[in-house]
C-alpha cells in the first residue's frame, strides 16, 4: 500500500525528493524517470497530499465555497450540482455555512485561504468591499467568483434576474385578466426581496397601472423559516383582511404549497378562485393539486457559468473591471395560474 511520496520512492528505489519533484511538475527531472514515477502512481493509485502539496506552495486542487445557509431545499439543490461541476474539472469542493453572518463569512475565508485554498466561490455574500479579507482575496489576486452577492465586491459576479423574470410573471398573469396582486412573504427591505418587487413594480407600470393601487404585501414577524406553515398564515391573514387581489405571488414554492392548503380548507378554488404562483420549482410542485406554477433557479446554467468563470480566473490574471452577468430564470406554467 503506497500511501506517501516517501512509500513510492522506496518502492522505485528512488530518492524522495526526485519523486517529490517528479510530482510536483519540476522540469529538471530526466524524462525516463519522471515517466517511470508516474507510471508507477497511476498503476499503484498513488496521488500525493494536495494540503501538504499547498503548504509547499503548488496547488492543492481545493475550492473554498461559502453558502449562507442551505435550509431551503433550492439552496440544497445549489450545493449539490456545484460539487458535481467542481469534481468535473478536477477540484475538491470544500463547503461552509454562515447562516448570513458577516463576522462568521470573514472567518470562513480566513480559514479558506490558511488552507492554501486554489479558488473560492462566495454565493449570496453579505461582505462588503471594504472588508479586510475581501481587500486582500483582491489584492493577492485569488481567484473568486461570486453568486448573487448582496453587495458590489471586485470580483466576477453571476446574478439570477429576479426583478426580468417578476416582471414577465406579472405579464403572464395580467394576460390572465389579473389585476390585483397578493405579495406572499417577499420583504422588500431586503436585497432579494427588493429585485422581486422592482420587476413587479415594473410589470404592473408597464401596463398603465399603479403598483400601490395593484399590489399588496404582506409579511409577519415571528417565522423564522420560509415554510409552508408560514405561507398558511400569511393566506389567513390576507382572507381575514379581505383582500381582493385575485393572484398571489410567494416568495417561494413552500409558502405558495401551505397558502394553497388553507384555500383548500375554506372551500376557495386555485385558480378559478385565486391563482397562486411559486419560486424555486421544488421537486414537489408538479405534483402538488393542482400543480404549482413557479420561477425555476436553472442552477445547472448558473454553476456552469460560475465554474467556467473560475477556470477563466485561474487560467489568466483577473481583470480590473470584473464582469457581472445576470441570467434570466425561466417560468414553468403549470394549472395554478
Amino acid at each position: 500500500m503506497i500511501t506517501s511520496t516517501k512509500d513510492l520512492a522506496e518502492h522505485l528505489g528512488l530518492s524522495r525528493w526526485t519523486v517529490s519533484r517528479v510530482l510536483n511538475g519540476h522540469p529538471e527531472v530526466k524524462e525516463e524517470t519522471r515517466l517511470r514515477v508516474l507510471e508507477a502512481a497511476r498503476e499503484l493509485g498513488f496521488s500525493p497530499n494536495a494540503m501538504a502539496r499547498g503548504l509547499r506552495g503548488g496547488s492543492t486542487g481545493l475550492v473554498g465555497v461559502c453558502f449562507q445557509e442551505i435550509e431551503s431545499p433550492a439552496l440544497a439543490k445549489k450545493t449539490a450540482f456545484l460539487q458535481q461541476q467542481l469534481r468535473a474539472m478536477g477540484f475538491q469542493g470544500m463547503i461552509e455555512l454562515t447562516d448570513g453572518d458577516p463576522n462568521l463569512e470573514e472567518s470562513v475565508l480566513r480559514h479558506f485561504l490558511s488552507l492554501k485554498s486554489d479558488a473560492i466561490i462566495l454565493v449570496a455574500s453579505t461582505l462588503k468591499s471594504d472588508n479586510p479579507t475581501i481587500k486582500y482575496l483582491a489584492e493577492a489576486k485569488i481567484p473568486t467568483v461570486l453568486v448573487d452577492p448582496i453587495h458590489d465586491l471586485p470580483f466576477p459576479s453571476i446574478h439570477l434576474d429576479r426583478a426580468g423574470i417578476m416582471e414577465k410573471l406579472i405579464d403572464h398573469l395580467w394576460d390572465r385578466e389579473h389585476r390585483k396582486f397578493a405579495l406572499l412573504g417577499i420583504e422588500s427591505d431586503l436585497v432579494l426581496g427588493q429585485h422581486r418587487t422592482e420587476g413587479i413594480r415594473r410589470g404592473v407600470e408597464k401596463h398603465g397601472s399603479s403598483y400601490t393601487d395593484c399590489v399588496t404585501s404582506y409579511t409577519e414577524d415571528g417565522f423564522g423559516l420560509q415554510d409552508y406553515g408560514y405561507g398558511y398564515s400569511l393566506a389567513k391573514t390576507i382572507l381575514a383582511n379581505g383582500d381582493k387581489a385575485t393572484a398571489w405571488v410567494a416568495m417561494n414554492d413552500r409558502l405558495a404549497i401551505g397558502a394553497m392548503t388553507y384555500l383548500r380548507e375554506q372551500g376557495i378554488q386555485v385558480p378559478k378562485d385565486i391563482a397562486v404562483v411559486g419560486f424555486d420549482n421544488l421537486d414537489i410542485s408538479p405534483w402538488f393539486d393542482p400543480p404549482l406554477t413557479t420561477v425555476d433557479h436553472v442552477i445547472p446554467k448558473i454553476f456552469r457559468e460560475a465554474v467556467a468563470t473560475l477556470i477563466q480566473q485561474i487560467q489568466s490574471p483577473p481583470s480590473e473591471d470584473p464582469v457581472k452577468e445576470w441570467i434570466l430564470p425561466e417560468i414553468i406554467i403549470r394549472k395554478t395560474s
